[in-house]
């Protein structure tokens, strides 16, 4: 059985995190540091499932949808795994081997206790300054979302909702569902 160290002392590039292969352990590159965590919660498959079936019918024949894990180049330092990830039919080519390499459309992080500081704070700056059109954070726990392109600049969400309403993406034209069925 072969076991992984992580070496703590040296901060990481892509090239040292492309070194550790296909793992089962989910893992990001955020700042260079290596970032592992545990499988996410039940609930929190389930809202990623009730978003990517929403947001696959929304965009049928138009582009393509990927869930976690799949790897989300941003720079030398930094590759995430978001929950779920949008390209639209214009920005596929930058779809490769690897991964995506690229802005995509849309990203969607959920968010757990463990996880909300990074995606709050590192990721959506990473994301917004990478060039993501669109960027949801999906709290579970207190049922929100908040939607954020480039243009707040990251500090105001476009959209905020809690518990309901309806949810329309800026950048996916047919995007529309109410916030009730997603928690």
């Amino acid at each position: 059985m072969n076991t992984l160290t992580i070496d703590k002392t040296k901060e990481w590039t892509v090239e040292d995190f492309l070194l550790l292969g296909e793992t089962k352990t989910p893992c990001q590159l955020i700042n260079g540091e290596l970032v592992m965590s545990p499988a996410p919660s039940p609930n929190h498959q389930r809202v990623s499932r009730n978003l990517f079936k929403i947001i696959d019918k929304s965009t049928q024949g138009s582009g393509e949808l990927f869930y976690a894990p799949i790897d989300l180049y941003i720079d030398k330092r930094n590759v995430f795994q978001p929950d779920l990830i949008y390209l639209s039919e214009e920005n596929k080519k930058i779809l490769t081997e690897r991964g995506i390499e690229g802005p995509a459309d849309l990203v969607v992080e959920i968010i757990s206790p463990s996880n909300s500081y990074t995606d709050r704070n590192q990721k959506k700056s990473s994301y917004l300054k990478f060039g993501i059109r669109e960027y949801w954070i999906v709290d579970p726990a207190n049922k929100t979302i908040e939607i954020y392109t480039p243009a707040t600049g990251g500090d105001v969400p476009v959209i905020y909702l809690s518990e309901s309403g309806k949810v329309e993406s800026v950048t996916i034209r047919n995007l529309r569902f109410d916030l009730e069925g997603i928690f």
